[in-house]
């Protein structure tokens, strides 16, 4: 990245994103005091139904008008995405306590439609956390960029049940190792082969809900091996915000 970024995980990000350009990259994410004085969950009294009233911070997740994730429509095989990664990536791979999350060492880039983007981080949850036609898939990961200004592009990709994937095995790894490990993840190569895709704004799909994202979600799956989502799910299962009202807004399959 052009500025060091935080290593704070995405899932508590406050509400100003310029926080991703800040602290020193390299080492696991850590607990903060905004965990602690708020604390949310996927099920009980912190779960996604609850968080608007955890904290005042939170209340978008109750109260905003373009949520994420949202139901996506059926896969229309449009244009292919056009994203060309700078090859394979370091970081470190830590469990954050809501998911497992590669965090990446700065100088990251994705060019997306010809815009270059730093790569953040990428998380995973299962099962998926946005639908097609009202149908979840087994997992879902989040590729996390950001721009020059801190705005946030998340790159969704969902993933199903079937043959071993190499080229998640180094993030797989990270969900089974217990503490923070090095690892090295390649954007490119852990898409799925067709890449046509829906795009639309939406939001942080964990506390505080910020909104001013844009969504860049994958029609078609990857396939995971029985073994890979079976190391995930053992992390953490369950952990997926509910779909959320899509409103006015358009979902769209062209940047």
């Amino acid at each position: 990245m052009r500025t060091n970024r935080t290593v704070l995980p995405l899932l508590v990000l406050p509400l100003a994103l310029a926080v991703l350009v800040g602290c020193a990259a390299g080492s696991p994410p850590e607990t903060t005091a905004h965990d602690a004085g708020a604390a949310w969950a996927y099920e009980g009294d912190g779960a996604p139904e609850h968080w608007g009233d955890l904290a005042g911070e939170y209340r978008a997740c109750a109260s905003g008008e373009q949520q994420s994730p949202i139901d996506l429509p059926a896969p229309r095989g449009g244009a292919a995405l056009d994203l060309v990664g700078s090859g394979p990536v370091r970081g470190i791979t830590a469990d954050n306590g809501h998911t497992v999350q590669f965090t990446a060492d700065d100088g990251a880039t994705t060019a997306i439609a010809g815009a270059d983007l730093d790569l953040v981080q990428v998380h995973f949850h299962a099962g998926s956390e946005h639908t097609t036609a009202g149908e979840a898939s087994a997992a879902e990961f989040h590729f996390v960029h950001a721009d020059e200004r801190g705005a946030l592009t998340v790159v969704g990709v969902l993933a199903e049940r079937g043959a071993h994937n190499p080229a998640y095995d180094d993030l797989v790894a990270g969900a089974t190792a217990g503490a923070g490990r090095a690892s090295t993840v390649d954007v490119e190569a852990m898409l799925p082969a067709e890449r046509s895709f829906a795009t639309y704004q939406g939001s942080l799909t964990t506390p505080p809900c910020t909104e001013g994202v844009r969504w860049i979600v994958l029609e078609r799956a990857v396939e995971l091996g029985a073994d890979q989502l079976g190391d995930l799910e053992a992390a953490h299962v369950g952990n997926a915000r509910p779909v959320q009202p899509l409103g006015d807004r358009t979902v769209r399959h062209a940047l």
